[in-house]
Parts: C-alpha cells; sequence; structure tokens
C-alpha cells in the first residue's frame, strides 16, 4: 500500500483534484479524534455507531490524500455535532491530527456500495496513468460483487478471476514504479521489450476487452462502483 499524507490546502495538486471532483466546498482540515470502539478502514459504520451512542448525524464528503505520485479522494464520513462542527472518528494507519476532508454531503448515501477514489498523476511518468486505470478496472469489478460483511466481498467467479489478475498488475506496476521503472525500461513482466512496447501497449485494450467480457458474461453492474 502507497505510505500517504495529509496534503496543504492550497497544494496545487489539491486544487486540480478539486477541479475533477467538481465540489462545491473548500476542503477544511477537520481534526481525528479516534472513538474506542471504531476500526480503520471502516469510517460510514464508525460514524453511524457514534450517532448511536452521542447523537449528532454523519456527515459524507472526501478524504484527500497525498503519495510521491499520487494526489487522491477517498469517499469518507465524519461525525457531525449538534453545533455543526466536524469529527474523524476513525482511526487512521499513519498517526496524524487532522484530516483534509472536502464536503460533499448532499445526493450521497453509504449503503453498502463501493466508490472509487479519485486520483492524479502528480508525477511526469505516465506508467502511473496506467496504474490508475488498473485501480479504476478493479472498482468497476467490485461492482459485481455482493458485500457479505464490511471488509468482505462475494464476487462471482468470472469477476474473481479478472479481479485476481488486475489486482496482482496493480502490485507489479507500484512495484515498479518505485524501483525507477519509466516506459523506456525493460517491462515488468521481465520480457525483452521495454515497457512502453509490452504493457505499455497492451494493458489499455486488454482492460476493455475485459470489461466487455464481463459485461457479456454478467451482464451490467446493479450499481456503479
Amino acid at each position: 500500500m502507497l505510505h500517504s499524507t495529509t496534503p496543504a490546502k492550497d497544494d496545487v495538486f489539491v486544487t486540480r483534484l478539486l477541479d475533477k471532483l467538481k465540489v462545491e466546498f473548500e476542503p477544511e482540515l477537520v481534526p481525528i479524534r479516534p472513538e474506542p470502539y471504531a476500526k480503520m478502514l471502516n469510517c460510514f459504520h464508525n460514524v453511524e455507531e457514534k450517532v448511536k451512542r452521542d447523537g449528532g448525524r454523519i456527515h459524507y464528503g472526501w478524504a484527500i490524500h497525498k503519495t510521491t505520485i499520487l494526489c487522491e479522494a477517498e469517499r469518507h464520513a465524519v461525525w457531525e455535532d449538534e453545533e455543526e462542527e466536524l469529527v474523524d472518528v476513525t482511526p487512521t494507519e499513519v498517526q496524524a491530527e487532522h484530516t483534509l476532508f472536502v464536503s460533499d454531503n448532499e445526493g450521497f448515501e453509504y449503503t453498502g456500495q463501493d466508490t472509487d477514489n479519485v486520483r492524479i498523476n502528480i508525477t511526469g511518468n505516465p506508467i502511473v496513468d496506467d496504474f490508475i486505470r488498473v485501480n479504476e478496472t478493479l472498482s468497476k469489478i467490485h461492482a459485481y460483487g455482493t458485500r457479505e460483511s464490511d471488509m468482505h466481498m462475494y464476487l462471482p467467479d468470472a469477476a474473481l478471476e479478472l479481479h485476481q489478475y488486475y489486482e496482482a498488475l496493480k502490485n507489479a506496476l507500484q512495484g515498479f514504479i518505485y524501483m525507477g521503472g519509466t516506459p523506456k525500461k525493460r517491462c515488468l513482466c521481465q520480457g525483452l521489450d521495454r515497457y512502453k512496447n509490452c504493457h505499455g501497449k497492451s494493458i489499455v485494450p486488454r482492460i476493455k476487452a475485459d470489461l466487455r467480457k464481463l459485461k457479456t458474461v454478467l451482464g451490467e453492474a446493479d450499481r456503479p462502483a
């Protein structure tokens, strides 16, 4: 997993990401005060439990993170108290005092669906664009799943097979990028060609073909990823 940090509100890449999100509000730093019962990566249920215990309401939006290759927004929920102050009650994997949060509370309600992160490439390396495409493909595959619990999802065999392939490709791309991979370097598959003439040429056509095949076998996904 990529190590992420909380970017500054005026970071140029945050501005570009907000343009892509098309949100109405400006980002704000929301204090992180995890509740003892809260679990990492489980913000929606954490806030729902907080509301049951202490009142207030759930407030939806996006948490903004930055790595060395991406600036991305992740669907997120924080707790809003009676004075309309926001608090992030979900613990983070990396110790931090604040979440950079942008409100997007209208027209969204969490009902178990997966919502893909919104990402932008902050490097000049086009392989990062392929990494983003593969992540987006995984989200489209998840749309065929049925959530069995907060952390587990059932996927039909056709979707599961593709998921395994693209999850492995995502990890390979990430490692390749961090090892200094560029389009002119030997491909991540260790074939004789450069990346641009090997996987760099085949990823986009394969994604299109695989998603068409999945739609043929399983039909339209019941809900958007």
